[in-house]
């Protein structure tokens, strides 16, 4: 299992938190996406590796 966290400036609000976890989950091969909006992060669970 690979943990990445990305920073993510910008949301607002648990709807932007959700939008960003649909997003990530959509575009890469992720078993968990978790964004947080009051640390301006997410943390990216997937079995393979992520590069950005």
């Amino acid at each position: 299992m690979r943990k990445c966290t990305v920073q993510i400036s910008g949301m607002m609000c648990g709807m932007c938190e959700a939008h960003v976890n649909d997003a990530v989950c959509g575009v890469f091969a992720v078993q968990k996406g978790n964004a947080s909006c009051s640390r301006e992060r997410t943390v990216i669970l997937s079995g393979t590796v992520l590069f950005f």
